[in-house]
């Protein structure tokens, strides 16, 4: 099973964060955007329906953080509660680093997945490789941040720069359902990722600093 089709799930401009609540998240806002992947890219793939000269354009309707800070997911470290009301990708992000450095409890992870994605956590909590790996794998992580974020058919897709306690980053994407009033993280199998998926996937992963 491969952990970075389940676990990856992408990330206009943040404003930042509000210095005077114990809880901070990322503002959550969306507004429609070109973005551009230069054809250029490493591993980038041909979309000929997106080609504008030697870009592939995508418009886009969701959130690019302009600065590091702004788009910065609280540790518990730093005065996390533990929980949100889950209004916003972002604040179901910050639950989720939590519950990773906490180390992947299964009532915890699971609460904050949409319902259908129960087959992919039992496999996941079933089995004692994919679950030591599940669970070394969320310890590594120390920081997130979240880059980009934009809707998807019915889901949002958020790219978010992991940061491991081995000093290097990447790039994942976080996909999410509104359920209700609260967005849940959502499993999903995507054998052959879209075109756009893949560029601006590897386009951000180029930019982030490793």
């Amino acid at each position: 099973m491969s952990f970075v089709k389940y676990v990856a799930s992408i990330a206009i401009l943040g404003t930042g964060i509000s210095l005077f609540a114990s809880d901070t998240f990322p503002n959550f806002s969306k507004t429609t955007f070109d973005f551009a992947v230069p054809t250029n890219t490493p591993w980038s793939v041909m979309d000929t329906n997106a080609l504008v000269g030697t870009n592939y354009v995508y418009k886009l309707s969701g959130q690019i953080f302009a600065d590091p800070e702004s788009g910065h997911i609280q540790t518990v470290a730093e005065g996390f509660s533990g929980k949100s009301d889950e209004s916003t990708p972002w604040k179901t992000l910050t639950e989720l680093l939590a519950a990773y450095q906490k180390g992947s409890d299964k009532n915890l992870i699971t609460s904050l997945y949409t319902a259908n994605s129960s087959k992919f956590l039992n496999q996941v909590y079933g089995n004692d490789q994919y679950k030591l790996r599940f669970q070394n794998i969320g310890r590594s992580i120390v920081g997130m941040q979240a880059v980009m974020g934009y809707d998807f058919t019915n889901i949002f897709l958020a790219q978010v720069k992991l940061d491991f306690k081995a000093g290097n980053h990447e790039v994942s994407q976080f996909c999410f359902a509104l359920d209700g009033s609260k967005y849940k993280l959502i499993a999903l199998d995507i054998q052959t990722p879209p075109a756009a998926l893949m560029n601006i996937g590897m386009f951000l992963n180029k930019k982030v600093p490793r």
